[in-house]
């Protein structure tokens, strides 16, 4: 089938430890994010990206620290897909939340400046 070495590890037992440690609560977080029904849901994706990161560092056996860098590569990611998400879930619940399919046809056909439609997402 396959060979694996583990050259950074030494031992495959220690390398298949370390990939599981990153692997089984990215797993965990990613089945509670799909499954969650609670508002705070994309909360979740700041440790998804914690241990998406971590996971590529002990993969990548070239790399000797796993846990200093990542953080701040998360964070920046973070800091630029959370806002976003949040505005799409919330531009998705009010249009759920229309009484008629009449009123959401009617919005979509006014012309709405930028600065107004973020209004409106937070209304």
């Amino acid at each position: 089938m396959f060979t694996y070495e583990a050259n950074y590890y030494e031992m495959v037992n220690v390398s298949v430890w370390t990939i599981m440690s990153k692997f089984v609560p990215l797993l965990l977080l990613v089945i509670w994010f799909f499954t969650c029904k609670h508002w705070w849901y994309h909360v979740l994706l700041i440790p998804m990206g914690m241990y998406f990161f971590q996971l590529v560092t002990v993969l990548n056996d070239d790399l000797s620290f796993t846990d200093e860098t990542e953080f701040w590569y998360v964070f920046i990611i973070m800091v630029i897909i959370v806002p976003f998400i949040y505005l799409i879930r919330t531009k998705i619940f009010t249009n759920v939340h229309y009484s008629d399919l009449e009123d959401v046809e009617r919005e979509m056909l006014e012309n709405k400046g930028f600065v107004q439609q973020i209004k409106d997402l937070f209304k």
